[in-house]
């Protein structure tokens, strides 16, 4: 089986521009610098920079760079130069003697109390166990590194540790774990502006997929790598991608195999030795191996062959940086290949050792282990947490004591601006309603007025008329039309009378305490006040048809001004109408009484049965006042009216309550 290309190394953070250009740079102000600590920076600068580039070349730059810090006695430059050392010679295959530069390192980083240096030492003293399978004891060294760059709010650090804690846990199969700090690489890298750990938070957020069967994601997420790393001119990482996008391309293994040679040749150039070589060696054997079981059978041998020489290849490397996991994988493949070629014997041993190192990296005691060193850091966590709120606590409490007073000070102000404003507040709103009642009040005055002049003018002037033409000229009205004016002074009187009383109905109804009293009344009640009132009226024939006896809610008198109105509004309108008839009935409309009047009189036309409606017309041409207190009136006790008129044909008025 193939395994992904995901031990990765850590590349300092300065790598922004491409690597080679940095190192031809760096090594052109080598030729000008002196004898000192400037020298010493600019060596161990330039065997970082060919850590990404040929890290054997690097080696040479390290020692150089260490010697002349130790001749200087410049402990800085020495731990530096100790780290630089272990970093290229790690990235030969030898993880022990690198991590003894580590371990010379970070004891003169703590001598000289170098935290930042400290942390570097740490991950990569975790790097060479990682690479050796030991995974336990490399997340212990993770683990203590990132609780120190978490303290120093190091960014670039959380994420250079990020890519390592996730490349523990993918080993382990822990994909929630690994996919967890992948994407903490990311946002801190790019928080950081450190290029190098963000292309590898990507490349492994990439190969996670590809390992869940996510293999659209996995292929989105290698080329933003790549592209990131071919922007540094990273050949190590770049190595590491392109055997991964060789792993998306199975089943066409010939294609596969096409891109792990393309890496291999990277690797030739710039490597050979390093983790990342080794496992694109020992995928390029699985690819032959797998090819060969879907060919003919006369290349089969080849490509076995083929297979075998890569994977012994692989063997010998990884047996060279006792790197387990690598060891672990090429048994198992190497099995299936003698199993393929026929020597059952070889595959048998294979398999055998693919058992022995398989049990010894993944067993359940590692599992634990690294459960609990986990807990064992977020316990710390808590820990350091809980010392912080204690210190936070302690200050909250001297500065409560000097801020009460001033607090207090602050709450006797609040609450007398309060006060205020609601005593403020409050005038303005009795301001307002008075200046609204004020307002109404004015609006009633003009209605009340121009009602005024118009309906009780007519009435007054015709009996002053009369009586002026009775006390001047008596003698010139005959007895006959001396009874006639009789007559129509007392119908004069009758209707000033009726308008005055219904003016000072209307004018309670206005006023603010004035309310109707609801109850249940008998429509013939009052078809029969109607039919007693009107005994008297003009030849008019009257019909109340009420045949299911029915009952009506609402006060009595505002009911009986307003049917009574709308008949003398009737009359009027008939009073030139030969055979004129009016019409009450009443009926049930669902939950709702309805009263209708229809006369046969000339009927409104358009423009008139509008101006009924208008607030603002205080006259119109046939009820006058009438139609302004049966509105008011009916909107008071919750009835609704409306008017259908058709010119020479008559008026229906609507009453439904």
């Amino acid at each position: 089986m193939p395994f992904l290309v995901l031990f990765l190394i850590q590349i300092p953070a300065f790598a922004q521009k491409k690597a080679p250009e940095i190192a031809d740079s760096l090594i052109g102000d080598l030729k000008t610098a002196k004898e000192d600590t400037f020298k010493v920076r600019l060596l161990i600068h330039i065997a970082e920079t060919y850590l990404s580039i040929n890290p054997a070349l690097g080696v040479s730059y390290a020692e150089k760079g260490f010697a002349l810090a130790e001749k200087m006695n410049y402990k800085r430059g020495m731990a530096n130069g100790q780290n630089a050392l272990g970093l290229t010679i790690g990235d030969s295959g030898n993880n022990e003697q690198a991590r003894l530069h580590y371990l010379k390192a970070y004891e003169l980083n703590k001598e000289i109390g170098n935290t930042i240096g400290t942390v570097n030492n740490l991950n990569n003293i975790g790097r060479t166990l990682q690479r050796e399978s030991k995974f336990v004891e490399a997340i212990d060294y993770f683990f203590k590194a990132l609780k120190i760059a978490e303290e120093l709010k190091s960014d670039a650090q959380i994420s250079m540790l990020s890519t390592n804690l996730a490349t523990s846990y993918y080993q382990q199969m822990n994909f929630p774990r690994a996919m967890e700090y992948a994407k903490m690489a990311v946002k801190y890298g790019e928080i950081s502006h450190a290029t190098s750990n963000t292309g590898k938070g990507l490349l492994q957020i990439g190969a996670i997929k590809m390992e869940t069967g996510d293999t659209l994601g996995a292929r989105t997420y290698f080329q933003k790598s790549l592209k990131l790393y071919s922007d540094l001119g990273d050949q190590t990482n770049i190595l590491m991608i392109l055997a991964n996008l060789a792993l998306l391309e199975y089943p066409d293994y010939r294609k596969a195999i096409t891109l792990m040679l393309k890496a291999k040749k990277v690797a030739d150039e710039n490597g050979p030795s390093s983790v990342s070589a080794i496992s694109n060696i020992s995928n390029l054997g699985r690819a032959y191996y797998d090819l060969a079981l879907v060919s003919p059978v006369t290349e089969k041998k080849k490509l076995f062959d083929s297979a075998e020489i890569f994977l012994q290849r692989g063997m010998e490397l990884s047996r060279s940086t006792n790197n387990l996991a690598n060891l672990a994988t090429l048994s198992i493949n190497l099995a299936d290949v003698e199993s393929g070629t026929g020597d059952y014997k070889n595959a048998v041993n294979h398999f055998r050792n693919y058992i022995k190192i398989n049990d010894s990296i993944y067993s359940q005691q590692s599992k634990n282990k690294l459960a609990g060193l986990e807990e064992k850091y977020k316990i710390d966590l808590k820990d350091k947490e809980i010392a912080i709120n204690k210190l936070e606590l302690g200050s909250q409490r001297r500065t409560q004591i000097a801020l009460t007073g001033g607090l207090a000070l602050l709450a006797i102000i609040g609450v007398l601006l309060w006060r205020q404003n609601r005593v403020r507040k409050k005038s303005n709103t009795i301001l307002m309603v008075l200046n609204n009642q004020l307002d109404e009040a004015n609006k009633v005055k003009t209605k009340f007025f121009g009602i005024l002049s118009h309906d009780l003018r007519s009435p007054i002037s015709n009996l002053l008329n009369f009586l002026h033409l009775l006390r001047n000229d008596p003698q010139m009205i005959s007895p006959e039309d001396q009874a006639v004016n009789q007559q129509q002074i007392s119908q004069s009187a009758e209707q000033l009378l009726e308008t005055m009383e219904t003016m000072l109905l209307w004018s309670k109804e206005q006023m603010e305490h004035f309310k109707p009293e609801i109850k249940l009344i008998p429509v013939n009640d009052l078809f029969e006040y109607l039919q007693k009132f009107f005994s008297n009226a003009p030849p008019v024939k009257i019909n109340f048809q009420n045949p299911e006896q029915l009952v009506v809610s609402g006060d009595e008198n505002y009911l009986r001004v307003i049917m009574q109105n709308l008949t003398s509004n009737a009359i009027k309108a008939l009073k030139n109408s030969p055979n004129a008839v009016i019409d009450w009935k009443v009926r049930k409309e669902g939950n709702r009484t309805v009263l209708t009047i229809t006369d046969n009189g000339p009927g409104l036309n358009a423009e008139q049965t509008k101006s009924l409606y208008n607030e603002n017309d205080v006259v119109n041409a046939k009820t006058g006042f009438g139609f302004h207190l049966i509105r008011d009136l009916a909107k008071a006790i919750q009835y609704r009216i409306s008017v259908e008129s058709q010119p020479g044909v008559g008026t229906t008025f609507v009453l439904s309550g």
